[in-house]
């Protein structure tokens, strides 16, 4: 009596199958139920010991030490083993185009096709001092719109002043005032560079 589960629906109140049928018949419903692409849940009937995990792709149980580390999981491991994980992420990749248009699209919303044409636009050249390869995309932080490409001191720049055109045109207005006051000096006048000192 104990092998079989409760059903208050049929006479003697137990249930037709035994607890082991039961689950197989169970499991067997539910992935007919939900098709081949939810067909990746874990066998009710399958044991997993301790500090082993199992692998929806491949079916097998493997050491935790066989699964990248994720801090946002419960248990502190991706779902799917290295193996796997690799292949889902390399057909993740080319389902996207490659690395290069993944990342742009993830980070700046903009495909490879469009940063190709926004640096043909701009020669290959920075946008600020069109002097150095364009190498970096720069965008808004506030709205995520982006702007053009730059070089890496340009798009360095910009974040040092953080995106403030007020501090960016002091900057320009002190660099004018430091020539002129050069330019101004009196007659005679050198300018020395001081040795440098040792803290």
């Amino acid at each position: 009596m104990a092998d079989f589960t409760r059903d208050a629906q049929r006479k003697d109140g137990l249930s037709f199958y035994c607890r082991d049928c039961r689950i197989l018949r169970d499991e067997a419903s539910r992935r007919k139920r939900l098709g081949p692409v939810r067909n990746n849940i874990r066998p009710r009937s399958l044991v997993v010991p301790a500090g082993h995990q199992w692998c929806p792709d491949c079916g097998e149980v493997k050491p935790l030490s066989e699964f990248p580390r994720n801090k946002r999981m419960p248990n502190g491991y991706m779902t799917y083993c290295k193996p796997c994980h690799n292949t889902r992420t390399r057909a993740s990749l080319e389902k996207n185009g490659g690395s290069r248009n993944y990342h742009l699209r993830r980070r700046y919303g903009i495909t490879a096709e469009h940063a190709d044409q926004m640096l043909a636009e701009q020669d290959g050249l920075c946008a600020i001092c069109r002097e150095a390869p364009a190498a970096h995309v720069d965008h808004d932080h506030a709205s995520g719109r982006v702007r053009g490409l730059l070089c890496f001191n340009c798009n360095g720049a910009l974040g040092q002043f953080r995106d403030r055109a007020d501090l960016m045109l002091r900057a320009a207005d002190y660099l004018q005032r430091s020539d002129q006051t050069r330019t101004g000096a009196p007659a005679g006048a050198t300018f020395v560079d001081l040795p440098r000192r040792c803290p």
